[in-house]
């Protein structure tokens, strides 16, 4: 019996997002709303966008994974060897150099080397690097397909309970313990004490969560194709336990009842766009002028900006360098969400309790690796 429940529990998410996708229509259907789907702004987001920034991180946690001599090292003495390499390096640079900036053009030429070393290095390995890639692609469309039914869930959500919330509680609870001060007084302090350009470095460092979740998603399918859905399988597991909390126990992060978020929140910054969208997108879901679905994410507790991360920590433990990368991520992140408005102090614990709830139901599958 309790060998089965080991087998049965961790993969309750492929059962999860099937019962979401077959539900989505009657749901849509029912509170009347807008079926059309922003698939061509979504896939690029995911796939291109999220996608290269994530090699990118990728090349990082392996450069902290890995001494010097067995990454670097290796790179440098094949390039030095045949120097006909750096010669096509060059040239795919100053290629990409004629339409796009030169930052760019080089990011985008460093994520190609790490591409190729890792198929030339895939050949004196156990699978081959298309069986790879393979293993790759089939765990990304699964978290691709995950996270946009938790997008359409967020609409779905607020339609059913919106204005309903809980803000107000957790507002409360925040205040005696942030000696009788609200999350959204000490940000608009922090507004006026904190330099431009360390508020930028925390606006950055808030939407870097994405790429970051997705390095610790292409190591582990990189890895092999179980260890990939497995790590998938437990940020989803998060996801819908969220969803679930939201559905429950609605709450809509401290900027969306501030009365003066607008005049005292610093315009420069990306969170503000995103932030002024979900203020007025929260009202025009419910009230059925919405244009199309999966408009933006409208949790605040628990904050899945710390559930995730802790997640792909766990999964990059093996690593003692990329381990604690992620773990001053996850310290700058907890930081941000505050200064910045986006959640309560308490989405925190509770984001990173998620976090660890779904790492223990895929206890069995996670604790022992591949």
């Amino acid at each position: 019996m309790r060998a089965t429940w080991q087998r049965v529990v961790p993969n309750l998410h492929y059962a999860a997002t099937l019962l979401l996708a077959v539900l989505a229509v009657p749901a849509i259907q029912h509170l009347h709303l807008p079926t059309h789907l922003n698939w061509g702004a979504i896939v690029v987001f995911y796939w291109v966008t999220v996608g290269s920034r994530s090699l990118l991180y990728a090349l990082v946690l392996c450069l902290l994974a890995l001494p010097l001599r067995q990454s670097i090292g290796i790179f440098w003495a094949r390039y030095r060897k045949e120097k006909l390499r750096l010669v096509f390096a060059l040239l795919f640079l100053v290629a990409l150099h004629r339409f796009l900036s030169f930052a760019i053009a080089m990011l985008l030429t460093v994520e190609a080397l790490f591409v190729a070393e890792l198929a030339e290095r895939s050949n004196s390995e156990a699978g081959s690097f298309p069986r790879k890639a393979l293993a790759v692609l089939a765990s990304a469309a699964y978290m691709f397909l995950g996270a946009s039914l938790v997008m359409i869930y967020n609409d779905i959500i607020v339609a059913a309970r919106f204005p309903l919330s809980y803000d107000a509680f957790l507002n409360r609870v925040d205040t005696s313990i942030l000696w009788g001060r609200s999350v959204s007084v000490i940000a608009h302090t922090m507004f006026t004490v904190l330099p431009a350009r360390l508020l930028s470095f925390l606006d950055f460092s808030y939407f870097q969560m994405f790429p970051v979740v997705g390095a610790a998603l292409l190591i582990s399918a990189y890895h092999s194709w179980r260890r990939g859905m497995q790590f998938v399988g437990c940020c989803l597991t998060a996801y819908y336990l969220t969803l679930l909390v939201f559905y429950v126990w609605p709450t809509y992060g401290p900027y969306i009842f501030c009365s003066t978020h607008t005049a005292q929140f610093p315009h420069y910054l990306t969170s503000y766009i995103f932030q002024t969208a979900g203020m007025q997108n929260l009202p025009a879901i419910s009230q059925h002028r919405s244009r199309s679905l999966a408009s933006g994410y409208y949790i605040a507790f628990p904050s899945m900006h710390l559930g995730l991360p802790v997640i792909a920590m766990w999964f990059m433990r093996r690593w003692r360098f990329a381990f604690w990368f992620l773990a001053a991520y996850i310290c700058i992140v907890a930081f941000t969400v505050v200064i910045l408005e986006w959640h309560y102090a308490l989405d925190i614990p509770g984001g990173i309790a998620v976090g660890a709830l779904a790492l223990a139901i895929m206890s069995c599958r996670t604790a022992t690796g591949d």
